[in-house]
């Protein structure tokens, strides 16, 4: 395996849709972030895949449809203060743990959202 390789390569894309996916299914149970999201969850998982797709080193397809991805820009809507920071880490973390890819592509990605997380922090 090539250190070349991106982390969307590593962890294949199939992959990255189960963990959208399986992320998704705790938003939809979290009374606390739920109210963030539209009642139809299913354009924003579209757009968390495209995103993390596009960010983890696949196509651009985020970009081409939404424009640059101003990824705290386009939360400033919602007031994310450590708790709801700490939720959505925790419905990533349990879709983790569920993924099947290697220890270090988790670690490596775990590294990624958890600094995201913390930056959407705006409150």
């Amino acid at each position: 395996m090539s250190e070349r390789q991106t982390l969307y390569e590593r962890i294949g894309e199939d992959n990255i849709l189960q963990l959208v996916d399986d992320f998704y299914e705790g938003i939809a149970e979290d009374n606390l972030l739920r109210k963030m999201y539209p009642e139809d969850l299913l354009p924003a998982k579209n757009r968390l895949k495209l995103f993390l797709i596009q960010v983890l080193g696949g196509r651009q397809t985020y970009t081409d449809e939404r424009g640059h991805p101003m990824l705290r820009r386009r939360h400033f809507q919602w007031q994310i203060g450590q708790e709801e920071a700490t939720r959505w880490l925790q419905h990533m973390y349990n879709a983790l743990e569920k993924a099947d890819f290697p220890e270090k592509e988790k670690d490596e990605y775990w590294d990624y959202v958890y600094k995201a997380a913390l930056h959407m922090i705006n409150k």
